[in-house]
């Protein structure tokens, strides 16, 4: 992605940069001898060669624009206006920059798909009338064997909450489980 007119865009970052308090500060330590991921070329400062340092204001905003919403960044979300941006641009905060920016844009915000299904309304049980008349069954499985015993089926009243706990196995079938809550003794 390249801003249009890269002459245009340097001579604005050089105007922009005067200003702006962090190349002052990057340069002097050059100048000082001081070890540093940036270098000076043309009197812009660029970060590991290859990417150049892009003063706050104006100029981040307009590539913000270009790389998100741009007729070749095709509105691709934060992680990929990011990509677009590192790939040539540097500035601290550059992906919380982006995420916000794209955060923010309406149109992204109005036309956003969601993968999952909304969830309809709860519909609750029916109060039971009696004991027994309706329960609700869990297991506890994988548990030490005990007793040749290894899982454990809870059979909960929900009229009363009276819980019953009765030993089984793991790889018990639905037809086990089935006689297993009917012939226990409740």
């Amino acid at each position: 992605m390249v801003y249009v007119g890269e002459t245009k865009l340097q001579k604005e970052i050089q105007l922009v940069s005067r200003r702006d308090a962090f190349p002052k500060k990057v340069r002097q330590n050059i100048q000082n001898g001081a070890k540093s991921h940036f270098h000076l070329q043309n009197g812009l400062l660029w970060y590991k060669q290859k990417r150049l340092y892009v003063p706050e204001g104006r100029v981040r905003e307009s590539l913000l624009k270009e790389c998100h919403d741009g007729p070749l960044a095709g509105h691709g979300g934060a992680k990929r206006t990011t990509t677009f941006l590192k790939k040539t641009y540097y500035w601290p905060n550059l992906k919380d920059n982006a995420e916000e920016y794209v955060k923010t844009y309406l149109i992204c915000q109005q036309n956003r798909t969601f993968n999952k299904m909304q969830g309809g309304l709860l519909q609750p049980l029916p109060i039971p009338e009696g004991p027994w008349e309706s329960v609700s069954m869990d297991f506890m499985v994988s548990l030490p064997p005990s007793r040749g015993f290894d899982a454990i089926m809870v059979v909960v009243d929900r009229f009363c909450k009276m819980a019953h706990f009765i030993p089984t196995k793991d790889e018990g079938t639905t037809q086990e489980t089935r006689t297993l809550a009917i012939t226990f003794p409740i």
